[in-house]
């Protein structure tokens, strides 16, 4: 007997006004159309959700991903209220340093304690272990927003990227 995969619609996360508002700040970018800047965004939601539903394991977006995700997270009072909502925490965002080892990671509690000097960066083997868990997590993948050459210069989580300021 096999089980039905249920996909999941990054639209559910966020009321309509919410998508119509991070889409619209999007196409402040003329590179993005609209469509491209939805999928931008949806992708960055499927990412989040699987961010916060995995808080331990080392994910990281695509540069695509990345900009939806930074544009979103400027506009931070529906940012907050976001992750509030759905992960009872804010999911910070820790970009890697050029040519150092520090970056934002999913970590456990106790490693988010470490202020990340000694954890590695992951590169292209965690844009494809990010792939592998927003599709676990029944999100579907655009393969035009995640290629593996453009592995955005951070990775993320929640715990890895320190909840509280020092």
């Amino acid at each position: 007997m096999s089980t039905a995969v249920v996909i999941r619609d990054p639209k559910a996360y966020v009321t309509p006004d919410m998508w119509e508002r991070e889409v619209s700040l999007l196409l402040r970018n003329p590179e993005n159309t609209r469509e491209l800047a939805e999928a931008k965004f949806g992708q960055a939601i499927a990412y989040l959700v699987t961010c916060g539903e995995n808080p331990d394991v080392l994910l990281g977006p695509s540069e695509q991903v990345d900009e939806a995700w930074h544009s979103f997270m400027l506009d931070s009072i529906p940012y907050h209220y976001f992750t509030s909502r759905h992960f009872g925490r804010y999911i910070h965002h820790v970009p890697e340093l050029t040519g150092t080892a520090a970056g934002g990671q999913c970590v456990s509690e106790a490693m988010a304690e470490q202020d990340g000097r000694d954890r590695k960066s992951g590169g292209p083997l965690v844009l494809e272990q990010t792939i592998k868990a927003i599709k676990a997590a029944g999100f579907e993948i655009d393969p035009d927003l995640w290629g593996m050459e453009d592995a955005a210069g951070c990775n993320q989580c929640h715990a890895g990227c320190h909840d509280s300021p020092k």
